[in-house]
């Protein structure tokens, strides 16, 4: 409900900027997590828990994060003209709301749930399309069709492969670190660069 809930409010309120942070730091990390702990009703999925857990998804977070930078359509990020502490200030918000809070809610919770209930290859899908229309209150640009169109393209299908890092390997600091990489790779290497 929540998964559905967020884009509404996004589109209905709006919510921009630090709102954006804020509503998704209540309604995608703190009320889950509340309801979780009052309900206290876990859902477990087996998996293999052996070394691969961890190597295997470092191999592919390295290639993911390599292929995914050198393409020709990534936005160069530039600080020119910005507080570099506000820059840092930013960027570890959307490392904690978006790389350990959307891993938390799409991964861990929504999807190993959708999982459960509908099987593997349903849940991954049903979260990743969640995922790619909560970022309409972030990448939304006023043109609903394109905007919906744009993030289950670009985020949905980085949804997929968050979710299938989650299926096959359940490490959740690996996920939470792609995710990290990508939201925070152009603003580390604009940092470095001075």
């Amino acid at each position: 409900m929540l998964a559905v809930l967020f884009p509404l409010v996004c589109a209905l309120i709006p919510l921009r900027g630090e709102l954006y942070i804020l509503g998704k730091l209540v309604l995608l990390i703190m009320l889950p997590a509340v309801v979780l702990l009052l309900v206290r009703r876990g859902v477990q999925i087996d998996f293999r828990k052996s070394a691969a857990r961890w190597w295997a998804p470092a191999i592919v977070i390295v290639i993911w994060t390599v292929l995914s930078q050198v393409a020709p359509w990534n936005p160069n990020f530039t600080i020119e003209g910005l507080d570099p502490v506000f820059v840092v200030t930013a960027a570890v918000a959307t490392a904690l709301t978006a790389g350990v809070g959307e891993e938390l809610f799409y991964r861990r919770w929504l999807q190993t749930r959708l999982e459960a209930g509908l099987g593997a290859w349903s849940g991954i899908v049903i979260a990743s399309l969640a995922f790619a229309l909560m970022h309409l209150g972030s990448h939304g640009t006023g043109d609903f069709l394109i905007d919906v169109a744009r993030v289950i393209v670009i985020q949905g299908s980085f949804g997929l492969f968050l979710g299938i890092m989650w299926w096959r390997y359940r490490n959740l600091t690996a996920n939470v670190i792609v995710h990290v990489f990508a939201n925070g790779w152009a603003v580390g290497a604009a940092l470095l660069a001075g």
